[in-house]
Order: C-alpha cells, then structure tokens, then sequence
C-alpha cells in the first residue's frame, strides 16, 4: 500500500497510523488502569512492583539440623561402618525429603498465621495485596487479589505501617515492633511513590494525546485526497510526537524506578525473607504502546521528508479538470462543473 499517491497522501494509507494510534491508546490506558476497579484481578499481574511476603517470618520457625560428630572407623571395621553410613545415608535423605515437605506446608501456612498477605503489590493508582494460589510453593503460583487500596492519583504506599497493623491485629497476637523490618525496605518503596504522581501525569498525557491521535487519522480518512494539506500532517505529526515523548518518558521511568527498587528490596530483606518482583508485564505494554506512536509518528513525518514540488504540486487530475471546465464554459454542463 502506496503511502504517496498523484503528489498527496493516499487515504486508505492512513488506516496504519489509525491502528497504531488506537492500540497505543489501549495499552497506555491499561498500563494506567491496572490494579483498579472490576479488572483489579485479571491485570494484578500489570504491576509495577510486587513484593514477595512468603518468607518472611520462616526463622521465627524452628528447623531441624543436623549436629554431632559421627564416629571414626579403624581401618578394621572399615568396610562395616561404609556400609552403616551408606544406609544411614539413604534413611537420612529420606527423612530430609520428607522434613522439607513439612516445611513448605509452613511456608504456606505462616503468612496467614501471622495475619499479614503473602504478596503486596503496587501499581499507578493503587495498591494490592493477597495471596498466591493455589499455594506460595506451586510452580505455577497465581496472584490471588484479596484487597486493593481507593483509586487515587499518586498512591503512597507504607508496607511497614500495613504490616504492623495486621501483625497485631492477627492470630497469634503479635507485637509487630519484635518482628525486624529493615528500614531500608521503607526508603525505597518511599522513593517509588515519590515518582507515582509524574507517572500518572504522563500516561495520562500519553494516552490522551494517542487517543486524539486516533481521532485526528479517522478525520483524514473522511477527506478527499486533495484537502490532505501541510497543516493536516503537521497536527498528527504534532500529536503522535507529544504521545511518543510522554510514552517514552514514564516508560523509562516506570522502568527505572521498578529495578531499582527490586534490586534494594531483594538485597535489604534477603535476610528476613522479603523479596520483590519487577513488573515484567506493565514494562512489556507500556514500550509497546510508545514503539507503536513511534511508528506513528514516522508515517506521518515521511510526507515532510519528500521534495516539497512532488508533495504539494498540484495534481495533473486536477489541471484536466480545469481546461475542461474553461472549454465547457457554456450551458448546464459548463456551470455544473464549475460548481465542482
């Protein structure tokens, strides 16, 4: 499909940068709206961080060791004693087997004994939390949405505050100020909410502009090839530019702001069983929403980039229908195609 036709924009041609611009349109919105209203659950996993509860509390629990030395054999009852510890061996993996398949169903258990959510979970407008099912230790564990914070721009999320409150409003009564929760877990989800509000500001900039985008190549659609003038292009090229910035710049930030944060979480909690998650998913729609506008803007930036006589010269269709017009410049026939 010719881009370029008789000097003008082919008008079918724009049914590209229509597709694009609406498909930028749905992935920003859903980047935006993840983890809120009736979808809170099929797009928890459009997360910009999760942070992994599963673990935290296991030393509290105790596990068996081994301890205690084992006699040395002589070099009489040598072979006897090989062949005691091998079967010693054999009873001890089984047991170790079996100790670790208890301590997997503590796993599982631990989190709701302590009262607190296996997983809590941030997004652009709102907080989750819940539990993986059909368990934290199946390979193919599911987030299971139990609650969502109020739809608000710029959400500010404090885990330790929601911790300690459903520690000590849990089971085993608890005093959560005895269970350690290093500050530096804190600081760095504080430092991911800091960049919340621009980002909501940005998507929404990015959504609205390739949303009119869509809009402005529906109205091009609807004109005939010769009304396709310079200021038409320039619009789309305006709109699509200022939906690919916005795009770029919270998708870079999202991006940033997300490893970073998965990196100092995992580091911090590494020793209380605190870990995160890097919203693989949310990354994956919101630099697919800004290549899309990219492409956009591309299609509409390559009329600009032709000789300025082969886009804008008058059509040779156009200069026929003139001298007809003159030479025809009697009766009804002369009239009707001058009103043309």
């Amino acid at each position: 499909m010719a881009i370029m036709r008789d000097g003008n924009i082919n008008p079918i041609a724009v049914i590209v940068p229509l597709v694009l611009s609406i498909a930028g349109f749905v992935l920003a919105m859903l980047a935006l709206f993840a983890g809120t209203g009736s979808q809170q659950q099929a797009l928890e996993s459009y997360h910009l961080i999760a942070i992994n509860m599963s673990d935290f509390g296991h030393d509290l629990v105790p596990t068996s060791t081994s301890s205690g030395s084992q006699p040395t054999a002589t070099s009489d009852d040598s072979s006897i004693w090989d062949a005691i510890e091998s079967g010693l061996s054999d009873i001890g993996d089984d047991i170790t087997d079996e100790l670790s398949d208890i301590e997997n169903d503590i796993a599982d258990k631990l989190s709701e004994e302590l009262g607190i959510s296996q997983w809590y979970s941030i997004h652009i407008m709102t907080a989750c939390e819940g539990n993986f099912a059909p368990n934290a230790t199946s390979p193919g564990a599911w987030y299971n949405t139990t609650n969502c914070t109020a739809q608000s721009p710029g959400v500010h999320f404090n885990l330790t505050d929601v911790l300690q409150k459903e520690i000590d409003a849990g089971p085993l009564k608890l005093n959560a100020s005895d269970i350690p929760i290093p500050d530096s877990i804190q600081e760095t989800i504080d430092y991911l909410n800091s960049f919340l509000l621009a980002t909501f500001v940005l998507y929404v900039l990015g959504s609205g502009f390739s949303g009119l985008s869509f809009l402005s190549c529906i109205v091009v659609l609807t004109l005939r090839r010769s009304t396709i003038n310079r200021v038409s292009i320039i619009i789309n090229i305006v709109l699509a530019a200022l939906a690919t910035l916005c795009l770029a710049i919270s998708s870079a930030i999202a991006t940033a702001i997300s490893k970073k944060g998965v990196s100092e979480i995992n580091s911090a909690g590494d020793d209380v069983g605190i870990s995160a998650i890097e919203g693989t998913k949310f990354m994956t729609i919101s630099w697919v929403a800004f290549a899309v506008m990219f492409v956009t803007l591309l299609f509409w930036s390559v009329p600009c980039c032709l000789p300025r006589k082969q886009l804008w010269s008058t059509p040779a269709y156009r200069e026929k229908g003139s001298r007809a017009s003159v030479d025809s410049n009697r009766g009804l026939l002369g009239i009707f195609r001058r009103r043309r």
